[in-house]
């Protein structure tokens, strides 16, 4: 199996818009700043295997979180934290997969894949209440390009256990 393979593949099929205007336009690049409201430096925790897949050349700032410190689970031993640093728009071609895919979550039951949006978000995005602008496109990369990294054992172990331990949800598709 060659991870690389399969991440390069679900990047293209995620590399739709959401909308067909420029998403960060809305909230003011709200996804793509380093600091919280109040200074606190944020950031995101890419998928299993995505830093070494495809982020390793690219992102210099980042942490690694392990199953002993944070709440990751066991089997995963440790993810990547990266910091973005593009304050008024992102490097797209470089975005990881929670940028490419929001606002949906993979969702396993059983081993049937859902998107599916979370109601107990941090923040609340403009695009939550515009879902009849939401490409069709859009919607279908973020399905196909899942189901090409279920295919990778530890991918698909982390999202079964956030999947199990989802209760907020809506089903999407």
């Amino acid at each position: 199996m060659n991870i690389q393979v399969i991440y390069q593949k679900a990047y293209q099929l995620m590399d739709q818009p959401i909308i067909d205007s420029n998403c960060g336009l809305l909230c003011n690049y709200h996804c793509c700043r380093d600091k919280d409201e109040i200074g606190n430096p944020i950031g995101m925790y890419l998928l299993p295997l995505e830093f070494e897949a495809i982020q390793k050349p690219y992102v210099t700032d980042y942490e690694i979180h392990t199953s002993k410190e944070y709440d990751i689970p066991g089997k995963l031993k440790k993810m990547y934290y990266i910091f973005c640093h593009e304050n008024q728009g992102c490097l797209r071609h470089l975005r990881p997969i929670q940028c490419r895919t929001y606002p949906f979550e993979p969702h396993l039951i059983g081993e049937k894949l859902h998107l599916v949006i979370e109601h107990n978000q941090f923040h609340k995005c403009p695009l939550l209440n515009q879902k009849e602008s939401w490409r069709d496109d859009f919607i279908h990369g973020v399905y196909e390009g899942w189901l090409e990294l279920l295919k990778i054992p530890m991918v698909k172990y982390y999202v079964r256990t956030q999947s199990l331990a989802r209760s907020d949800f809506d089903i999407f598709l």
